[in-house]
């Protein structure tokens, strides 16, 4: 039969068919027409006359045989008109032209049983019914809807070949025998190479048999047993560097429901990959440095905090997301540091500082802290991000190499030169306001005896219970200080030499009740004391050595006195 075999396009096919329908029915004309959607008119797009055939023309479907056909509602029921048809249709210019007498037609559907056209056959001499030719008839229709079917799936295939053919992303087809059928220019621009050497190439060959059955075979196999995967995976073109992949893949399920395949669509996310690896170590980094970090949005709220926060302010993460950093304030910072701060970050600058803040429990504790504001490509601000180390340690160990500086290691009071440099800074205050400065300086009598026959550690209790007992004499406002062996001054601002003198007495008088004893020795405790005072009228050169060496020589004047006395200067 003349068609026997496959044509290569839908056109070439109706042709045959149409030449194939006049030479079965012995007609002089056989055609293929197909309807026109919206249109009132059938698209004749084969007509053979028995010499050839004709370009694709349009007729009207009313008051033609072909509305008889059209409107049958019977699977390929077949129309008939053995003579005598120019006359019964005789507004049909399609029939008048080519003085047609006879018409065979039957009409051809689709999947969904919708008609798509009709095959017919004319004939200038009447032409009688024929159970062969209605058999004809009958097989051709099904055959033009199947082969319609191929020929749109062809279409849809090459169409969708050509989409993936161009894209940039990597995208293809890939057969049950892990065969490209199907690539796209992503493919070709990474491989370096054509399209006709990637098309055919089964997958182990472009990507080597390791790679094949360790990764993609698994995944491929995944989707032949109907399941649409998700991936990423190192792959690596010949002469490039590897590329990090990010990979769909999904079954294609055919109309009879077999999976011929799977379209796999990659995108190339290596730059995004290192861009993760590089967040993913300063993660790592964060999470386990001994600084804290603190992001907030703009408005100061906290949205994210590294964990180290729970072992230094003793609060878990979960309660510090959505506070404010007040939250560890302690109310003991220097207002004016947190005046700088905000000026600082509400006009975008960074700003550093130390802060003491408050623990969960209670306990205070000092940090370095750097804030610092993120600006966005727009230049607007998104967040401060501000690092913090706990520097209680390092304050501690400050304030310890501070009181060592300034005060006595075994009394604990100011040594010689603290005190000195209050004496100083309270005598230039008495001569710019005008108000009286008193110093004392104290001698413990006979210290050396006292040392010597009862030892070095009574000759230390005997200066700690002299520091004590002077501590509960004095005012708060005296600074009390140790020269020097059993030496000791006392500044007193705001006293004159008559209010210092009874101060004076006072002390004198308390530390002669203290006896200091041990088993070798026994002694009553007796000091001297040497007493100066600046005052309004003096010279205003006096210095603080100066005003001390008065006292040092009114000491003096009561030791030669007899000891247990006060030397005024």
């Amino acid at each position: 039969m003349l068609l026997a075999g496959m044509a290569d396009t839908a056109n070439d096919f109706y042709r045959h068919a149409a030449q194939a329908i006049a030479v079965a029915s012995g007609g002089r004309l056989g055609g293929v027409s197909f309807t026109s959607p919206n249109s009132p008119d059938i698209e004749v797009v084969a007509l053979w006359d028995g010499k050839g055939w004709t370009d694709a023309f349009s007729v009207e479907l009313a008051g033609s045989p072909f509305e008889l056909s059209h409107q049958s509602d019977s699977r390929y029921k077949h129309v008939h008109f053995e003579k005598d048809v120019k006359n019964r249709f005789g507004s049909c210019h399609f029939l008048t032209s080519r003085d047609v007498e006879s018409y065979r037609g039957q009409v051809f559907y689709d999947e969904d049983e919708q008609v798509l056209g009709h095959i017919f056959a004319l004939d200038g001499s009447s032409e009688p019914d024929s159970s062969d030719v209605r058999c004809f008839f009958d097989l051709l229709s099904q055959r033009i809807s199947t082969e319609y079917r191929r020929f749109r799936q062809q279409d849809q295939l090459r169409r969708y070949t050509n989409m993936i053919a161009i894209t940039r992303n990597m995208l293809s087809f890939v057969d049950e025998s892990y065969t490209y059928r199907a690539v796209s220019q992503g493919y070709v621009d990474l491989f370096n190479t054509s399209r006709d050497q990637l098309v055919g190439s089964r997958v182990s060959e472009i990507h080597g048999d390791e790679r094949f059955e360790n990764v993609m075979k698994p995944l491929l196999d995944n989707n032949f047993r109907g399941e649409t995967v998700h991936a990423r995976h190192w792959i690596h073109p010949p002469d490039t560097n590897p590329r990090y992949i990010d990979v769909w893949q999904t079954p294609y399920i055919e109309a009879d429901g077999r999976i011929s395949g799977a379209v796999v669509s990659g995108h190339d996310i290596t730059e995004q990959k290192s861009v993760e690896d590089k967040l993913q170590k300063l993660s790592l980094a964060i999470t386990h440095s001994p600084v804290l970090t603190v992001i907030t949005d703009p408005d100061g709220v906290i949205e994210y905090v590294s964990p180290i926060v729970e072992k230094i302010t003793g609060y878990r993460p979960e309660e510090v997301i959505g506070k404010t950093p007040s939250l560890f304030k302690s109310g003991r910072t220097d207002r004016k540091v947190y005046r700088e701060l905000w000026h600082a970050i509400k006009n975008r600058q960074a700003w550093q500082g130390e802060l003491e803040n408050r623990r969960k429990s209670g306990e205070y504790y000092w940090e370095r802290l750097s804030i610092a504001p993120v600006l966005d490509e727009q230049g607007q601000l998104v967040a401060f991000v501000g690092i913090s180390m706990d520097i209680s340690e390092r304050k501690k160990l400050e304030q310890q190499l501070k009181e060592m500086a300034s005060t006595d290691s075994l009394t604990g009071i100011y040594n010689r030169r603290h005190f000195m440099a209050e004496v100083e800074s309270h005598l230039a205050y008495s001569k710019r306001y005008g108000t009286p400065f008193s110093c004392m300086i104290i001698d413990i009598d006979h210290f050396k005896q006292l040392n010597d026959n009862g030892g070095h550690a009574l000759g230390d209790e005997a200066i700690l219970k002299f520091t004590q007992t002077t501590r509960d004499a004095i005012r708060v406002v005296d600074v009390f200080g140790r020269m020097g062996g059993d030496e000791f001054g006392i500044a007193m601002p705001d006293t004159d030499a008559k209010d210092a003198l009874v101060l004076a007495e006072r002390l004198k008088d308390m530390i002669s009740k203290l006896t200091i004893e041990n088993d070798q020795y026994s002694s009553h405790m007796t000091v001297s004391i040497g007493l100066a005072t600046f005052s309004k009228g003096r010279d205003m050169n006096e210095s603080a050595n100066s005003l001390i060496s008065h006292a040092d020589s009114a000491l003096y004047k009561a030791k030669r006195g007899g000891r247990n006395l006060v030397g005024v200067a």
